[in-house]
């Protein structure tokens, strides 16, 4: 008989928004959001990214994005630019102060990793890392 409290996608999902709610609480002790960081995090690594791709990365609707964008626009963190070759294309970069902060939250990002896995065998987070994606897979 089906038991909610055994099943794999409620304790995976309990756990996550547990994961997301104290990271996002470390951050906004430095004045920023968990969504706000990860946008900081991609736009960073890729360096200039559309709206849709950022939206894909993050594995948020398009017109979330949106206000996000605005939202970190409005705070200096990125700027909005077309693209020089497809003007229909609006790359999002990040400012100097959108730089900096990224270079300082980055090691909260770290240190939370590192008190999350604290613990637990390499093994036993490649074994995690590989059935997560296999589940994934199988409802894919």
């Amino acid at each position: 008989m089906f038991d909610l409290d055994d099943c794999i996608a409620f304790i995976t999902n309990k756990s996550a928004k547990k994961l997301a709610d104290e990271f996002n609480r470390r951050l906004q002790e430095h004045g920023t959001t968990r969504v706000q960081w990860i946008a900081l995090f991609y736009i960073g690594k890729v360096g200039e990214i559309s709206q849709k791709e950022l939206s894909d990365y993050m594995d948020i609707k398009e017109s979330s994005m949106v206000r996000l964008i605005d939202r970190m626009e409005k705070e200096e963190l990125v700027e909005r630019r077309k693209d020089s070759e497809d003007r229909r294309i609006t790359k999002i970069i990040l400012t100097d102060r959108g730089k900096f902060l990224k270079e300082e939250l980055m090691p909260i990002g770290q240190e939370f990793q590192n008190d999350v896995v604290r613990g637990i065998s390499k093994e036993n987070l490649e074994v995690f890392n590989e059935v997560l994606q296999r589940m994934t897979y199988n409802i894919s």
